[in-house]
């Protein structure tokens, strides 16, 4: 099962009083499938929102919605009202009093309870996340251009942050960053998931750290073989000239101590040597070798 349809039957187990039933209710139907004066319909492929929604209609407005099963392997329902004197009335009640124009009625969701409820029905009709291990991605697409800015800006206004684009003919509210989608979690009641995509984000953070600390090391690794090679290089061709003997006996000896230890780090080196010496002061002496084989090849 998918993070998303395991967060749409975490938010089907909320139990909401009347007025909030009421606000989840007309967030279905606002953003479902129809809402007009002649249908009202609400498409989905999970069980549990059907039987919420259906439930709803039964509960507040005394109307058992029509039921359409479609698809073999993905289930589908469709959920319909189709008779007009029941669809007004429900128009009427979220108070609508004719014509097509749809608008967020704000009155319906006053308190922050109804509010956060007409979010919740809302995401259960028109709603998807992804996975949070993968990326962080919660989405609304709505058909309706009018509705969707409003609903953009309503969003704003309660403190959110939603970012919004469109996919062909429809309008995408969503959210990207972990911090807003743990917000618009929490707002719906699916508090769960809300922990959960905490956890998540700590996991990601201590990966991230613990990948940036290896490539650090592997970098590193990756220069200090460099200069072990340059330095092993510049060594041979003074000795294969006959000039290594000629260096003083301070870089003479760290040559030889390269030399026998090709593998060996600086730190390791400096262990290594006769006389005690530091990692930037062994350092300096093997570019001082390189320099030297530099000069001779330029003679050359």
């Amino acid at each position: 099962m998918s993070f998303c349809s395991e967060l749409k039957n975490d938010l089907c187990k909320e139990k909401p009083k009347g007025c909030c039933q009421v606000s989840e209710c007309y967030g279905f139907m606002l953003f479902g499938r129809s809402f007009s004066y002649r249908n009202i319909s609400l498409l989905t492929e999970n069980k549990n929102i059907a039987d919420r929604y259906r439930d709803f209609l039964k509960h507040n407005f005394a109307i058992i919605p029509a039921v359409k099963l479609s698809g073999k392997t993905n289930v589908r329902y469709t959920l319909s009202v189709d008779d007009p004197a029941l669809c007004s009335r429900v128009m009427s009640a979220f108070g609508y009093d004719g014509g097509d124009m749809l608008s967020i009625n704000h009155d319906v969701f006053k308190r922050d309870c109804c509010f956060s409820s007409f979010i919740r029905g809302a995401f259960l009709a028109c709603g998807q996340m992804s996975d949070p291990y993968k990326n962080y991605h919660t989405e609304f697409v709505i058909k309706d251009f009018t509705l969707a800015i409003e609903f953009y800006s309503l969003l704003i206004e309660r403190g959110l942050s939603p970012k919004r684009s469109m996919r062909g003919n429809c309008t995408i509210i969503y959210f990207n960053q972990g911090e807003t989608i743990e917000e618009l979690l929490t707002l719906m009641g699916a508090g769960k998931k809300a922990l959960e995509l905490i956890d998540v984000q700590v996991a990601k953070t201590i990966r991230n750290r613990e990948n940036r600390k290896n490539n650090l090391e592997l970098s590193n690794i990756g220069k200090q073989v460099d200069a072990s090679v340059n330095q092993r290089q510049a060594i041979d061709y003074l000795e294969k000239l006959g000039k290594l003997e000629t260096l003083s006996d301070e870089l003479y000896e760290v040559a030889l101590l390269r030399k026998e230890n090709p593998d060996a780090s600086l730190s390791e080196l400096c262990k290594l040597s006769r006389v005690s010496i530091t990692r930037s002061g062994l350092n300096h002496r093997l570019k001082k070798i390189i320099d030297i084989a530099n000069e001779i090849k330029a003679e050359n």
